[in-house]
């Protein structure tokens, strides 16, 4: 089976998560290429995708919304996957919250989506410019500033499992 792991990364936690998850579906027999979506140019030859996107300002970024919208009619009969990686998960209620609040469920809803998670990130504040740093002034309820900056909160084994989950739901397809 051919796969595509396509993302969107600001800052390239997201883009280190999808080699990551790339690296996971080859060791179970899958075709793999993992590419920038904003670098896709054809879906032809895929049998399935895994896609992720950073979150910014509470949306993934743009450049994952127009792969979406551009490659709707291939993407709509086809297994999906879909993840988003988020500083906000780490808060109390945070994972739920973000899957409800930075997920276009509208969209998605359109696609055979096997698996949606969410995955926290990589936070480097030298990395984030100033026009991004508004959004991590507060938490998502404006109760309390964030905690640790400049950490790498990406969970590995949880990447791991979820990159095995989905391996078995496409081999079911």
């Amino acid at each position: 089976m051919n796969v595509l792991v396509g993302y969107a990364s600001a800052h390239g936690s997201t883009a280190e998560i999808a080699e990551f998850i790339g690296k996971e579906l080859a060791k179970r027999d899958f075709n793999v290429t993992v590419s920038n979506v904003a670098d896709v140019q054809s879906l032809d030859g895929y049998d399935a995708f895994v896609l992720g996107s950073a979150i910014h300002a509470q949306m993934w970024l743009t450049e994952m919304s127009q792969f979406l919208e551009r490659f709707r009619g291939k993407l709509t009969n086809m297994p999906v996957a879909f993840f988003i990686t988020c500083i906000r998960v780490l808060e109390p209620d945070g994972y739920e919250h973000s899957l409800h609040e930075y997920v276009n469920h509208r969209i998605l809803k359109q696609f055979h989506l096997k698996e949606l998670t969410a995955f926290a990130g990589r936070l480097e504040m030298d990395a984030v410019d100033w026009n991004e740093r508004w959004t991590l002034a507060a938490r998502y309820d404006g109760a309390e500033p964030p905690g640790n900056y400049n950490q790498d909160f990406r969970n590995w084994q949880t990447i791991q499992a979820w990159s095995q989950k989905v391996a078995d739901k496409f081999l079911f397809v």
